[in-house]
């Protein structure tokens, strides 16, 4: 049964449409040299290539010549090149372009050391503070980068960081992602006790606040109507995104107000939070721990209240 459920995992995967790579190269060129040119042309060219197109690359004792149909590029190989995959990945973040076949209508431009840089003109204009897809060259959701800041004045541009997702590559389109991302979350506290809670959130026109709405239970006796701000700063903002880690986690701060009752004696209550949390992301999966203070009140007596460390989980659809 393991066996069966392994082949058709390997049926599935293989049958995902991609881009192929053939490569040939002269009798004199070392096996670690074909590894490190095969690596840095997955990495760097065949994400941005479609579906059913085919890269050809010759490997010569000091040039690389490539290939997709009539496109083609020759690129030098140095003797002194130690780290010969970064060295081409470095050169084809932007040589490699002509091999494509056509660029988005709006997509990763320049590649910076801490994110990325999209001209921002007037037909498709970049909104500060608003999340967006990135796409792969067969149209596959690669990433997601937020718009952290926008310029008004000429040179019109905008600056992407990234906030999850593989290696983004210049090239790649921008797809805006919906405004409203729903979140289911569940989280377990110091105290032991087990709060559920469904949100939405709102990206506001000055990055990185959001305003978030939704409705919590912190441990199944109360239940509130919330809303309130919130931030989120991708740690990409502050280092270099090429490692996963880096692309995948972010600080992020809440200070949220509600309104609720409690399931077994009713009446009102009030609350307030503020909360400072680590957040891994994982596709449409989040995971954090965090610390932070809380306090719920009644007009009888005081519910909650004191510090709280806390460990959970959502799961975000975002349309």
């Amino acid at each position: 049964m393991k066996r069966l459920c392994s082949l058709l995992l390997c049926l599935l995967l293989f049958s995902l449409p991609a881009a192929s790579l053939a490569i040939d190269s002269a009798s004199t060129v070392s096996e670690q040299v074909r590894l490190s040119v095969r690596r840095a042309l997955e990495r760097a060219m065949l994400p941005l290539l479609q579906e059913d197109e085919t890269l050809v690359a010759y490997i010569d004792t000091a040039a690389l010549t490539l290939s997709v149909g009539e496109r083609h590029l020759a690129l030098d190989i140095p003797d002194y090149a130690q780290d010969l995959e970064a060295f081409l990945v470095s050169n084809l973040a932007y040589d490699g372009l002509v091999l494509v076949q056509e660029l988005p209508p709006i997509g990763l431009e320049f590649v910076l050391d801490r994110g990325f840089a999209v001209e921002n003109n007037s037909t498709t204009p970049i909104s500060e503070g608003r999340p967006y897809w990135v796409l792969d060259g067969q149209g596959h959701k690669r990433g997601v980068v937020v718009a952290s800041h926008v310029r008004s004045s000429e040179p019109k541009l905008a600056f992407l960081q990234q906030t999850a997702g593989r290696e983004l590559l210049a090239g790649m389109a921008l797809e805006p992602m919906g405004l409203f991302p729903l979140s289911i979350e569940s989280s377990i506290h110091s105290d032991g006790s087990i709060g559920v809670g469904v949100g939405a959130s709102y990206p506001l026109p000055s990055y990185p606040f959001r305003l978030h709405v939704g409705f919590s239970t912190p441990d199944f006796t109360q239940g509130y109507l919330v809303a309130g701000l919130g931030s989120a700063l991708p740690l990409s903002h502050l280092f270099s995104s090429k490692s996963h880690l880096v692309r995948s986690l972010s600080l992020e701060a809440k200070a949220l107000v509600g309104i609720g009752t409690s399931f077994a004696s009713g009446g009102l209550s009030y609350m307030g939070e503020g909360s400072l949390s680590v957040v891994y992301h994982q596709g449409a999966w989040t995971f954090r721990v965090g610390a932070g203070n809380h306090l719920a009140a009644s007009s009888q007596s005081l519910v909650r209240q004191g510090l709280f460390l806390s460990l959970g989980t959502s799961y975000t659809y975002t349309p």
